[in-house]
This record gives C-alpha cells, sequence and structure tokens, in this order.
C-alpha cells in the first residue's frame, strides 16, 4: 500500500466521531478488537494494510500520504535525459 499519513490516528478518530460511534462500534464493524482501534487512535500502533483498507472503507477516509513533489519529479543533468547514480545519491563527505 501506499505510505501512511502522517495524521493517521487524527483521522481515524475524527471520522469515527463524526459518524458517531464508539471505538467498540468500529472494531465490531471491522471485525477487529477494540484495543486496536484504541491502539491506532493513540498513534501507539500503525494498522496494517488488511485494517488501513478497512478503516477506510467504513470511515470513507484516504489514510496514504501524498508524496512532495521533490520526492517525485527529478531533474537530470545528463542530456541523454536518463537518470544516473549521481542524480538520486547524495556524498557525505
Amino acid at each position: 500500500m501506499d505510505q501512511l499519513a502522517q495524521d493517521y490516528d487524527d483521522i481515524v478518530r475524527s471520522a469515527r466521531e463524526s459518524r458517531g460511534l464508539s471505538q467498540k462500534e468500529l472494531a465490531q464493524k471491522l471485525n477487529e478488537k477494540a484495543s486496536l482501534i484504541r491502539k491506532i487512535e493513540r498513534g501507539d500502533t500503525l494498522p496494517s494494510d488488511e485494517v488501513q483498507r478497512k478503516l477506510e472503507g467504513a470511515l470513507d477516509i484516504d489514510l496514504s500520504a501524498g508524496g512532495s513533489p521533490e520526492d517525485t519529479e527529478w531533474e537530470s543533468d545528463n542530456a541523454g535525459g536518463g537518470y544516473t547514480l549521481g542524480d538520486v545519491v547524495e556524498r557525505k563527505d
């Protein structure tokens, strides 16, 4: 799956509360333990890919983090347009 949003815990908690669900009710809906929901909302644990999909579906949310443009758009100094190792590696001299 995509990288998890840094504020995934707040997103889950806000979505659950806006739907008027308790942690126990959400857990039952997802067929998971309430303690897992509690840990996710506190940020103590990361949801597995399966639990992330369940949360996104049940709460109609997106927990994946969008990459920043500098993470995905590189410009090469190479005239051929391809990337070289020197384009992506930072030296630590």
